[in-house]
């Protein structure tokens, strides 16, 4: 099933509110805990997931980026981190529901956070990629939720799209 980006940004959200719904079964202290993911732990990871959100909004409404690292923790507190979180997925629902399909065709330019490299891509690519991005750190948050001990929520998009 090939989306469109307002589906995608609503998938996006649905996908993030059932993570959130499982990982909030865990202590601050299970949150937090080294369980070898990329971003270290479950809070890491979801942390970055917001991160890579706020730094794409910068760029797409042409600010400076405020962040130096991609391992930035913002939020140390869960439900600030979720609602945070949550604030995001509406603005890009927003974002992608008012945007004019020729813009898509258009670029973003920027340099990346860490090593300052410049890239100008095609619009729908970068729209792309963060979504594709959330659903790589969703994956890697799903398999620790897992090793917590949790079932973790299916986030199928089949079952995103049986809902539509």
């Amino acid at each position: 099933m090939l989306l469109d980006l307002p589906t995608a940004a609503r998938y996006n959200a649905w996908a993030n509110k059932r993570l959130y719904a499982v990982a909030e079964q865990l202590s601050a202290v299970e949150l937090a805990k080294d369980r070898k993911g990329f971003f270290k732990s479950i809070l890491g990871t979801l942390n970055h997931i917001l991160l890579a959100d706020l730094i794409y909004r910068e760029r797409l409404e042409k600010k400076p980026t405020t962040f130096t690292r991609l391992d930035e923790i913002i939020y140390d507190n869960f439900d600030e981190l979720k609602s945070a979180q949550f604030d995001q997925d509406g603005w890009y629902q927003n974002f992608c529901n008012a945007m004019d399909p020729e813009e898509l065709e258009g670029t973003l330019s920027f340099d990346t956070v860490e090593t300052g490299e410049f890239f100008s891509l095609p619009l729908r690519m970068c729209l792309t990629n963060l979504f594709q991005h959330q659903i790589h750190h969703r994956g890697q948050t799903h398999h620790m939720l897992g090793h917590a001990g949790l079932e973790p929520p299916p986030l199928d998009v089949v079952q995103f799209g049986s809902g539509l």
